[in-house]
């Protein structure tokens, strides 16, 4: 009885052998790739903007670019007054605001024509009479705002052949003032245009 159940048993293990020798055999499971990390390219900070620097010219020949010179040619206005012009300094009656205050004032007009002249100023500011010349500029009534840049204004309007245009800015270390004889909204919005063109000289 034992001996037929030992060779019951080892030919059931045979049949086991055979069966597993038969049995295709598995596919290898394919190791998925470990994922390389892709490096962070780090944003550099944008190089701030060189600070201008605000530098008094010498005469009325740089104050303004070479686009306006050319306008104020085919208007027929010519640098009548100022250091650099045709008249010099010897222009005014009695030097003006700006003059006094160490800076230059020069006058763009038709020679003999009354209420076609532009004159521009530009003169420096320091602590020593930055109060004195903000206190005059409102003593004449004019509308004061200020620039998103901090800066002061003060201007009018004025009109046609009664009050001139009129606008001044002032910074920490500039004067600068248009007054066009002719007033009115043209000629207030050309004043404020010309005094950015006399910055865009003066600040390097």
């Amino acid at each position: 009885m034992t001996a037929q159940r030992l060779l019951a048993g080892t030919a059931a293990l045979l049949l086991i052998g055979a069966l597993a020798a038969c049995a295709p055999e598995s596919d290898p499971v394919a190791e998925e790739p470990t994922p390389t990390p892709t490096p962070t390219e780090t944003e550099s900070a944008e190089p701030e903007p060189a600070e201008l620097t605000f530098s008094m010219p010498v005469d009325c020949t740089t104050i303004l670019p070479q686009s306006r010179l050319d306008a104020f040619a085919a208007q027929s206005l010519a640098l009548l007054g100022g250091p650099g012009s045709v008249y010099g300094n010897d222009y005014f009656f009695e030097p003006t605001p700006e003059q006094s205050a160490g800076g230059i004032s020069c006058v763009y007009a038709q020679d003999g024509v009354d209420q076609s002249s532009v004159l521009i100023s530009v003169a420096p500011v320091t602590t020593a009479n930055r109060a004195t010349i903000i206190g005059d500029l409102t003593a004449q009534g004019l509308n004061e705002a200020t620039t998103d840049d901090g800066a002061f204004t003060y201007g009018q309007q004025g009109d046609e052949g009664l009050a001139p245009a009129i606008y001044n800015v002032v910074t920490q270390e500039s004067w600068i003032s248009v007054i066009s004889s002719l007033g009115g909204p043209a000629f207030y919005e050309e004043a404020v245009v010309l005094a950015d063109e006399v910055a865009t000289q003066v600040y390097r």
